[in-house]
């Protein structure tokens, strides 16, 4: 019969090792899972936004390039290189119509030898440009080796201003001749980059920047914008800058998607939490259940053991009686004596056990009345003393003269004694034991002190669970409900039950009653939860 159940055992201790780690697994595929869930649709979100952003800004950089390239081709179209002196009236009168961002336009051969030449501007403006364009530009145009037809930019800061050129090359009787046109770039960007967008709130959600130096050539900073930020560079014209554009409100979607990713990690974190004390909890309850079934099998167990024994006394010493080997009258007295004291213990501990059932089921009802408690105790202690006189154990009661009267329930204070005055005999070692009774200031104490080696200090707080028993007195006989009963008829009573160690030696066991108790119809009453703590064998 033992093998299965130490296969049970076996079992139930597999799952329990195995359990925590396939859960610990789940959990951790589960939350990455949700995590991946949760990122991949904040970022599809964050990239629809982005991409209609994009689709925004890519509009934007190609309108600004267009009208470049329209602006170069109206120019080209007016220049007539059969005629170049006429290349003022052709084009410079009518360049604000023509090619409004031009401001210069010259033809010059492949050396950069300068054929023609018009500006919109005075004799200063046209000489200072005539040097920069000999000194810098045309190197910087490397004209020698522009292909035919093709129009080139050059996109470029001298100095501390930027400058855009724009350059074709045509051949004109045999002769390699180019176009040379300067954009105001200063104008582009009043004109034509300011008014990229017709809403005054659209208008602070995009700027242009300067590739190589990180300058704003145009608008504010945008780097709350965070990663809804589109940058797009100009791809032929003005590539030296790049268009920048963020969502209406792109700081508070940036906030937003923060603080749902915050929250995101909160709640896997939190769920995480939950799942491991959850596994906690119950691996705690399984423990916790499995010890509490050791303890009552313990209990059985004792229980068994303490009814057996009177009743082996009692069954011996009455077939002694039956079968007359009974050698004398005074024999036959104690026999008689034995028979009685042993079957009042059996008694009481019957009653103990009932009282622990009706408990546990709810079912114990106190009826308090007002009553004498001195009264009650004594009473109690002259029972208990008949019982345990013959073993020459000294019982002392103790009693102050202001106690006063309070409703109780007798019977369950008669059963309370009995069974503080049953554990100072048992784990006392048949010292004398003293009863007090001591009217505090709110309240009735009634105690209990022996003279034997006292409570372990590690146990004084748990003598009082049921079926606690202390490691140093598990063979000792008893039940390990009797200190739990106490404490319930303390509590009922609304006192308390407390257990210390007297600086003189010996244990004092106490239980008090309240004095504003009053009176009135039967209180059910029943146990609580056991204690989280059930690692130790019971006692009482």
């Amino acid at each position: 019969m033992k093998k299965p159940s130490l296969d049970r055992r076996l079992r139930l201790d597999f799952l329990y090792v195995a359990l925590p780690p396939l859960l610990a697994v789940a959990a951790v595929i589960l939350g990455r899972y949700t995590w991946q869930t949760a990122s991949s649709y904040a970022e599809l979100g964050q990239a629809a936004i982005v991409e209609s952003t994009l689709v925004l800004a890519n509009e934007s950089v190609t309108r600004i390039e267009n009208g470049i390239i329209r602006a170069d081709n109206a120019v080209l179209s007016a220049v007539d290189l059969d005629d170049l002196d006429a290349l003022d009236a052709r084009w410079r009168y009518r360049a604000e119509e023509l090619s409004p961002s031009i401001r210069a336009v010259l033809v010059a051969e492949d050396d950069g030898e300068v054929r023609a030449f018009s500006i919109r501007g005075d004799d200063r403006d046209k000489w200072a440009f005539l040097y920069l364009f000999r000194e810098r530009v045309r190197g910087d145009l490397e004209l020698r080796t522009l292909p035919e037809g093709r129009l080139k930019h050059l996109h470029k800061t001298y100095g501390s201003q930027s400058y855009l050129f724009s350059v074709q090359c045509v051949v004109h009787e045999g002769r390699r001749l180019h176009v040379v046109m300067h954009h105001d770039t200063g104008f582009i960007v009043r004109e034509q980059i300011a008014g990229l967008f017709s809403t005054a709130e659209v208008q602070q959600q995009y700027n242009v920047i300067d590739v190589d130096t990180n300058r704003v050539v145009h608008g504010k900073d945008l780097s709350h914008a965070g990663n809804f930020l589109v940058g797009i560079r100009f791809p032929t014209t003005l590539y030296a800058w790049r268009l920048q554009v963020a969502p209406t409100r792109a700081g508070e979607l940036g906030a937003r998607v923060e603080s749902q990713r915050r929250i995101e990690t909160v709640l896997i974190v939190s769920s995480f939490a939950v799942l491991f004390f959850g596994m906690i909890s119950l691996l705690v309850a399984s423990y916790n259940e499995r010890q509490l079934s050791n303890l009552k099998s313990e209990f059985i167990a004792n229980v068994s053991h303490e009814l057996k024994t009177p009743l082996s006394v009692v069954r011996m010493f009455g077939e002694m009686l039956l079968t007359n080997r009974v050698k004398s009258d005074a024999k036959r007295q104690q026999y008689l004596e034995i028979i009685v004291r042993e079957s009042e213990r059996l008694s009481a501990l019957i009653e103990n056990v009932l009282d622990f059932s009706r408990l546990e089921r709810g079912k114990r009802e106190y009826e308090l009345r007002v009553d004498d408690p001195v009264a009650v105790v004594s009473r109690a202690v002259e029972t208990f003393r008949y019982r345990v006189e013959h073993e020459g154990i000294k019982v002392t009661f103790e009693a102050d003269d202001d106690v006063p009267t309070l409703a109780l329930d007798a019977q369950s204070i008669v059963l309370a004694v009995i069974n503080l005055l049953d554990n100072a005999v048992k784990y006392g070692g048949a010292t004398p034991v003293t009863v007090s009774v001591r009217k505090l200031p709110r309240w009735v104490e009634i105690a209990v002190r022996d003279r034997g080696p006292g409570i372990p200090d590690e146990d004084l707080r748990r003598v009082f669970d049921r079926f606690f028993r202390t490691e140093r007195d598990r063979g000792t006989r008893g039940s390990g409900i009797g200190l739990s009963l106490v404490k319930h008829i303390a509590e009922a009573h609304g006192g308390r039950a407390v257990a210390s160690n007297h600086p003189d030696g010996g244990a004092v066991v106490a239980f008090t009653l309240s004095l504003g108790t009053q009176a009135s119809a039967p209180v059910r009453a029943s146990l609580p939860p056991p204690p989280a703590d059930l690692s130790a064998p019971g006692g009482g």
